[in-house]
């Protein structure tokens, strides 16, 4: 039973928003009449669920004791909303709205009289005038400002023209009529009836909201009469304390959820509220006695069942003394619960007597079962032989008929077992059965497999047949090759198609591909002048790198063998025939002209990276390629660090042996080699964050063929 807390009506907050000195005082008296917190007793704990024994299936299942019918009495009894007495609300009793007074104004600071009127009569419709009080006294005031300064205006273009008519009328001659003067019209214009007709509504929609407030008031006090006649009621026909304390909360919730009332009905009626609540109170501490007496009498009870269990154990019998097992705990269930400082020693005993008897009752199934568990240990073989066969794949009409045969065997075999367990016995034929069913259904679908195969076939075809007619026509020649020599793979990748539809695919398929190779020969035909000039141009840069003077000045020769790294790489593609025997030579004399400069192993290496970063980024696909090379990079730093790692740890673990020292010194030697690594991979790292830093190397150097020269326009 979850804790039900029930609520003291002494402390609760007031609901009126405001309150006048006198009835606070009026309140303040009631409250100091009433029950002081401190005289309430410790609240009434529910008793903890006592622990299941273990148990097997067919084991007795402890249950969670019966709970007390007792309801719970708080520590310090809380209070539940009164109403004391106090002034009546005026019409602040709903939700103010969430805008501050400052943010209405801005949105009215720029309109004007008419705007201000239409947004009246808008906000007007609204009956809830509490709603759109706010904003209503903000249009009103602005408004009001607008019409003042309309009839200031109107009084001055009256003074005005009387002043003109009673200078006309001094200057005319003496005895003839002055015209009549004019009158001033002080009657409101269209707009200013407008402003007044809405305002006139919302003090209508105000005056009927705080009419309705009061008729709620009056059905609200009838409301919490109606909760006090039945407070009273309960306590005087209902016994049962769970549903007492139950149905007491039930009214407090009520009580709270009821408005204010009546002013002049406030005290009296909240005086009588509490009077109830706390004659409840009352009840519950007369209980808490008659309770402790039954905790004693449930723990003798308690104690002469842990000795039927105890004595259960020399029965020879098994199943007569699990059924008495069984009653015991039926017994144990009825019975309430006992003192809390005695409750986990008792259910100890109890669980410990139990869990014997049923280990003893256990070991004697598990035997039963034995039999049955080799039945379906023998039952799984089967299944997974069978499994097995139907795994492999199967070609050919005869090799469907002896795996045909071999599956019958086992059938024959199965057929021969004993039961598998009750609770395993169908779902391992279930397995058997639906492996067979599906080797026969596979061998059924098997020649209208091979006819949708070779359709499907066909189709593949048809659709590289077409994607080889979309490149034909392209002269982006690397690309659109490789695509095309992509679709030359796959379409002998593809099996049979049906024979009336072969050979009209093929010829279509090949008439693509020969468009295509025939104008890539023809664009490559007249590049070989292109080619034969930039193999000269690498020929005479080769003798500038080996002719260059050095200076004193090391870092302006690094910084010419940089620019003449640079200009070759500017150069373009060579014949074929010569590329390998030009690259060998630039590489020689670069290197020769780095080993004058004594540049170190390192620096090269690194530079000779940088140099390949260089020609990554002049590709059109930098972005991508840099990504990947930096992925790839970052694998292989991290697994280098986890084999330091283990390599380290593992040195602890051959000092001990007989060849400790060849063992160790071949792991230092790892571990040395592979942290140079890390440290070559990490500035390597450093360099892909920073593509660009090719500018600042200190010592480009010549390490293998650029990209732009692996593959000539001859080879593509």
């Amino acid at each position: 039973m979850e804790s039900q807390e029930l609520l003291h009506p002494e402390n609760s907050e007031i609901q009126n928003n405001e309150v006048n000195p006198a009835a606070s005082q009026e309140a303040q008296t009631v409250n100091e009449n009433a029950t002081p917190a401190s005289a309430v007793e410790p609240e009434i704990a529910e008793p903890v669920t006592e622990p299941q024994p273990e148990t097997s299936a067919e084991e007795p299942q402890e249950m969670p004791e019966p709970q007390p019918e007792v309801a719970e009495e708080p520590a310090q009894e809380p209070v539940a909303a009164t109403e004391t007495p106090a002034d009546e609300p005026k019409v602040e009793e709903t939700a103010q709205p969430e805008e501050t007074l400052e943010q209405v104004e801005a949105e009215y600071a720029n309109f004007d009289l008419e705007q201000l009127v239409a947004e009246l009569e808008k906000l007007v419709v609204v009956t809830n005038f509490n709603v759109v009080k706010q904003r209503v006294g903000v249009i009103r005031a602005k408004a009001l400002e607008f019409l003042r300064e309309r009839r200031r205006a109107r009084q001055a273009e009256f003074e005005a023209a009387k002043a003109a008519a009673e200078a006309a009328a001094a200057e005319l001659p003496e005895g003839q009529e002055a015209p009549a003067a004019p009158e001033f019209n002080n009657e409101p214009d269209e707009l200013e009836k407008r402003f007044n007709a809405a305002f006139q509504t919302f003090k209508d929609n105000k005056a009927a909201f705080i009419e309705e407030l009061e008729q709620q008031k009056i059905k609200n006090l009838d409301l919490k009469n109606n909760i006090i006649e039945g407070l009273k009621r309960l306590l005087e026909t209902e016994t049962n304390l769970k549903v007492l304390n139950d149905q007491v909360k039930e009214f407090q919730e009520q009580w709270k959820a009821v408005g204010p009332v009546p002013q002049t009905e406030s005290t009296n009626l909240w005086q009588n509220y509490h009077f109830y609540i706390e004659k409840f109170f009352d009840i519950i501490r007369m209980n808490r006695e008659m309770r402790m007496l039954d905790y004693k009498k449930n723990l003798e009870s308690k104690l002469q069942i842990c000795e039927k269990a105890e004595s259960l154990l020399l029965n020879d019998s098994i199943n007569q003394s699990f059924n008495e097992l069984q009653e015991l705990h039926r017994q144990w269930k009825e019975i309430g619960p006992v003192p809390d400082d005695k409750k986990e020693e008792i259910w100890e005993r109890f669980k410990t007597a139990s869990d014997q008897i049923n280990q003893r009752r256990r070991e004697h199934y598990d035997k039963m079962f034995a039999e049955e568990q080799n039945n379906y240990n023998a039952k799984v073989v089967l299944c997974e032989q069978a499994e097995e066969l139907v795994a492999k794949p199967v070609e050919q009409v005869s090799e469907y008929n002896a795996v045909s045969d071999k599956l019958t065997e086992l059938f024959t075999l199965w057929k021969t077992l004993g039961p598998a367990p009750a609770k395993l016995n169908d779902e391992i034929w279930m397995r058997f059965k639906s492996t067979l069913d599906k080797f026969f259904q596979q061998k059924k679908e098997y020649f209208q497999q091979i006819k949708d195969t070779q359709m499907q076939n066909y189709n593949q075809k048809l659709n590289l047949a077409i994607q080889a007619e979309g490149i034909a026509d392209r002269t982006d020649w690397k690309q659109a090759t490789d695509e095309i020599l992509a679709l030359q793979t796959e379409w002998k990748s593809i099996g049979a198609t049906p024979r009336k539809y072969s050979d009209q695919v093929w010829k279509r398929f090949r008439a693509a591909c020969d468009k295509f190779f025939e104008a890539k020969a023809k664009f490559f035909s007249n590049v070989q002048g292109e080619e034969t000039e930039n193999l000269q141009k690498k020929e005479e840069l080769i003798q500038k790198i080996l002719g260059y003077e050095f200076g004193e000045d090391r870092n302006a020769n690094l910084d010419a063998m940089k620019a003449y790294q640079k200009e070759w790489l500017e150069i373009g593609f060579v014949p074929r025939s010569e590329k390998d025997r030009i690259y060998t030579e630039y590489r020689n004399a670069i290197n020769k002209r780095f080993a004058e400069l004594k540049v170190g192993a390192e620096d090269i290496r690194h530079n000779r990276y940088q140099s390949r970063l260089d020609d990554i980024m002049r590709n059109p696909n930098a972005d991508k390629l840099i990504d990947k090379e930096k992925n790839f990079l970052t694998t292989k730093l991290a697994r280098l660090r986890d084999d330091i790692v283990l390599w380290e740890n593992n040195l602890g673990f051959f000092s001990n042996s007989k060849n400790a020292e060849i063992l160790t010194a071949e792991f230092r030697k790892k571990i040395e080699s592979a942290k140079k690594e890390v440290a070559d991979l990490e500035y390597k790292i450093k360099m892909m964050n920073n593509p660009k830093a090719a500018e600042q190397a200190e010592a480009p150097a010549a390490d293998a063929e650029p990209a732009a020269e692996t593959e000539t326009p001859a080879e593509a």
